[in-house]
Formats: C-alpha cells, sequence, structure tokens
C-alpha cells in the first residue's frame, strides 16, 4: 500500500507541471493572437484613414479673380457656343442694309441706310467687347475683386465665392458639359452655375491633365471649342475631313 501511494504521490506531481505548462501555453496562444488582430485592425484603420485622406487631397486648385479678361472670356464663349450664328447674321444683315444706300439718291434714306447698315455691322464684330462694357459697370464681384477658389478632389468639386461655399458636386454627378480652348476650361453643372478657370491661375495640379482627370470622373468629353481664327479654320477642316471620310465608308 505504501508503494502504491508513492506511485501514485509521484504520478501527481507532474501532472500539475504539466497542466501548468498548458495553461502558460494557451494564455501564451491567446495574448499572441490577440495583439496579432489588434495589429491587424490598427493597420486597417490606418489605411482607411490614408484611403480618406487620399480622396479628400485636392489634387487640382483654380485661384482667380472676374476680371476683364474672365469676363470677355465668357462672354466669348457663350456667343460662339449657345448663339454661333448671330454674329455672321448681324453683319450679313448691315451689308444688305447698306448696300441700296448706295443706290438710292434719296439723302435722308441714304443717311438712314448706311446709319442702321453701320450699327448691325459694328454690332455683329463688336457686340461682345459692348457686353463686356456693361457687364463691368454691373457685376460686383468684378468691382469688388473678389476671389474665387475652385477645388477638386478624387471624390467631389467644390466652388468658393470669397469663403462661401457657392457650388458643390458630389462625385462630380452635378457636372454636365466641360469645355476649352486655348486659354480657358469652362463648366455648367445641372445648377445652370456655369464657371470660367483660366489655365494660367491653375496653383495645384497640371491644367493639361485637367481635361483628362474630368472626364475620368464625370465622364463628360471635354469639347475643344477654339477662340483663335487659324484654330477655328483647323477644326472646320478636320470636321470635314471626317464627314468626307464617314461618307466614303458607306
Amino acid at each position: 500500500m505504501k508503494n502504491s501511494s508513492r506511485k501514485s504521490g509521484g504520478s501527481a506531481a507532474p501532472n500539475k507541471k504539466q497542466s501548468s505548462r498548458k495553461s502558460s501555453a494557451g494564455a501564451g496562444k491567446k495574448g499572441s493572437s490577440y495583439e496579432k488582430a489588434q495589429t491587424e485592425q490598427e493597420l486597417m484603420q490606418a489605411a482607411k484613414a490614408k484611403d480618406k485622406d487620399a480622396q479628400q487631397e485636392v489634387l487640382f486648385k483654380v485661384e482667380t479673380r472676374r476680371d476683364s479678361g474672365v469676363l470677355l472670356a465668357f462672354i466669348t464663349f457663350t456667343y460662339r457656343v449657345f448663339h454661333p450664328q448671330v454674329t455672321a447674321r448681324l453683319i450679313l444683315y448691315g451689308l444688305l442694309v447698306l448696300t441700296p444706300g448706295f443706290l438710292i439718291d434719296i439723302k435722308w434714306l441714304k443717311v438712314v441706310l448706311w446709319a442702321a447698315g453701320a450699327v448691325m455691322v459694328l454690332l455683329g464684330l463688336f457686340r461682345q467687347y459692348i457686353s463686356l462694357l456693361i457687364s463691368r459697370s454691373s457685376d460686383q464681384d468684378y468691382r469688388n475683386g473678389t476671389l474665387f477658389t475652385y477645388e477638386f478632389t478624387q471624390n467631389d468639386a467644390s466652388f468658393y465665392s470669397g469663403d462661401e461655399l457657392t457650388a458643390y458636386s458630389n462625385r462630380y454627378k452635378n457636372i454636365d458639359a466641360i469645355y476649352h480652348d486655348e486659354k480657358y476650361y469652362y463648366l455648367s453643372l445641372t445648377s445652370r452655375a456655369f464657371f470660367v478657370l483660366p489655365k494660367d491661375r491653375f496653383v495645384t495640379g497640371d491644367p493639361a491633365e485637367f481635361g483628362d482627370f474630368m472626364y475620368k470622373k464625370c465622364k463628360k468629353t471635354c469639347r475643344w471649342i477654339p477662340a483663335r481664327l487659324g484654330n477655328r479654320i483647323r477644326k472646320m477642316q478636320s470636321r470635314r475631313a471626317v464627314a468626307r471620310e464617314q461618307k466614303n465608308r458607306k
């Protein structure tokens, strides 16, 4: 009996040691897995914060004022895009009114025809400058020298007048159309807001890459509307060449 008790007593001590080792090993595994999970969570949070910062980072920024150049660019653009035939018609009608004045002998009628025809021709040639004079006298932002700031991130576009947010496009869904010429970009929003972005006033980002960036974001092609006569002629020639090619294919 003594021998058996010794055997049983001798076997009890190793079991305690083994159990303590197992419990300490289990605690070590739990601790390491917790630390690993905590590290992964911190990494995920850091990645999310980094991604959020990247989305909020301003990729393109324009700071401009509504000076005479910007006003004239906006007026000329609206005439070219929204009323493209008015200038040609005014000049044509003016010449048609002027011509009878050379054939009529009645002096007062001759003077009336010449005056009316001259006014129509001058309106056709210089109406954008007349509109500029009117805008300069009535535009409060022009007289106050208000600073306009336009910011473009990965997710949105913000338009500020001074410190006031005047327009906003979440995920670029409100941008309706994009145009550009030799010196400016023109953005139209569905809210009927319209913005002129001078290419030489980009303080952040390359203006040459802005058109491609906007196409990726809002899927609107940046339309080329040249202001210079030589570029306008070349555009018309390229259009005719494309039309002839399409016609030949058919």
